[in-house]
């Protein structure tokens, strides 16, 4: 039993990575260079909108990380809808993997400036 449980620890892998962002500017976001935006002192309203999304794969069918990668992108977009920014986000991106299938997730967070 020991010998399965250790080799079973050795077939399946798992990792999370947090990243926060004073401000993301929707038209220009960049997860892997990000940039804060100089803008006007924004207001923040009350409430936090959260969004994830996330995507499987069976061997080598497809890639669940870069569909991951291209849904955050329509995560963001559509995020705060009245407004072009938002605040003080935290994206969350876990990934785990087995022999036979893998899953990456994405979690977005962050708080909508108020409409001037």
């Amino acid at each position: 039993m020991k010998v399965f449980s250790l080799l079973f620890l050795l077939f399946v892998g798992c990792t999370q990575k947090y990243q926060t962002y004073h401000i993301i500017d929707k038209h220009n976001f960049d997860k892997d260079n990000p940039q804060t935006p100089i803008t006007k002192k924004l207001k923040l309203s009350a409430k936090k909108e959260k969004t994830s999304f996330c995507a499987g794969q069976f061997f080598f069918s497809s890639n669940a990380k870069q569909k991951t990668d291209r849904y955050l992108q329509n995560m963001v977009r559509t995020m705060c809808s009245d407004s072009q920014y938002i605040s003080n986000s935290k994206l969350t991106e876990t990934w785990w993997t087995t022999l036979i299938y893998s899953r990456s997730c994405v979690e977005l967070e962050g708080y909508c400036p108020r409409p001037d």
